[in-house]
């Protein structure tokens, strides 16, 4: 991983983890991530290989700090950029959908 990367992750994470606001996350995830990825458990998929959010939210357990700095560092297919806000906020979102 990109050591400028990592150091972005951590100021991400330092900025947002005490102000993350998983009802921001989600509303933000419905819109610019619902057309790949089943945010909610009553959303339908769209593309067949993009993990439905529960499944993340097991992968990462409850730590939203790793889980934005997967955020951070997208897969090939997403071409979307997010605000430091952004992605605390999302992270706290699938942190409440794990079980």
């Amino acid at each position: 991983m990109n050591c400028r990367l990592v150091l972005l992750g951590a100021v991400v994470v330092a900025q947002t983890a005490n102000a993350a606001d998983a009802d921001s996350g989600k509303r933000v995830a419905l819109l610019r991530c619902g057309p790949c990825h089943i945010v909610e458990p009553n959303q339908s998929r769209e593309v067949a290989d993009s993990p439905p959010f529960e499944s993340i939210a097991r992968k990462f357990g409850s730590n939203p700090e790793l889980l934005a700095f997967a955020i951070l560092d997208p897969h090939p297919r997403m071409n979307l950029t997010f605000t430091r806000r952004e992605v605390g906020d999302i992270a706290a979102y699938i942190s409440t959908l794990a079980n």
